[in-house]
């Protein structure tokens, strides 16, 4: 499916669960196009949900455009609780880690391992609670499948749909590659911007 018959899909009864997220590292200019991107979709489809990581780069850009049109349908999913507290939109929704069960946290780290199994050295030590940045490596990467799989205890329904900017040197690497893998596991479509800054 492309990024265009994807839309095609959608009304603005539409009831999606939209992922936007992507690289810290912006190219030039690019953030701009990000925002504007998230605001024309929170506009066309107002029953929609926008969901994101609250990183710097673009995700912060995603969600400035959301809440341009209504922050009530900005959902942000962190590691812990007040992770980039400074970058948060005031009054939009936010789950963490510490909001899960423990039955919830067991079946994302298993779907974390199932994405990305060479990640099983930096999962093992969050599991062990060793206080190293290994463990606060998996924690970013059991966050970034919350996204994709959600909460429903909490309320977080699993994503439909997920909008990425990646690495244009590395689109398959690090949390955001990870994320990828995710969806791919999951069975949602998504799109990179060689797609929806093409079409």
């Amino acid at each position: 499916m492309t990024y265009k018959e994807y839309l095609d899909t959608l009304t603005p009864l539409s009831k999606e669960i939209i992922l936007l997220e992507g690289t810290r590292k912006l190219m030039d200019g690019d953030a701009p196009k990000l925002t504007a991107l998230a605001q024309q979709l929170a506009a066309q489809y107002p029953n929609t949900i926008f969901r994101t990581g609250n990183a710097i780069g673009s995700d912060e850009a995603f969600a400035k455009g959301v809440a341009m049109v209504d922050f009530t349908r900005l959902e942000y999913v962190l590691p812990s609780q007040g992770m980039g507290k400074k970058r948060l939109i005031p009054n939009a929704r936010v789950i963490s880690l510490e909001d899960l069960s423990k039955e919830e946290l067991n079946h994302l780290v298993e779907k974390t391992l199932e994405a990305t199994p060479n990640y099983q050295y930096l999962v093992d030590c969050y599991l062990k609670g060793i206080k190293n940045r290994h463990a606060e490596s998996a924690k970013l990467l059991i966050r970034d499948v919350l996204k994709v799989y959600g909460s429903e205890a909490n309320g977080f329904l699993p994503a439909t749909a997920a909008i990425f900017y990646v690495n244009f040197e590395n689109p398959k690497g690090g949390g955001t590659g990870h994320t990828v893998r995710a969806c791919v596991q999951r069975q949602i479509p998504f799109f990179t911007q060689m797609q929806w800054l093409e079409e």
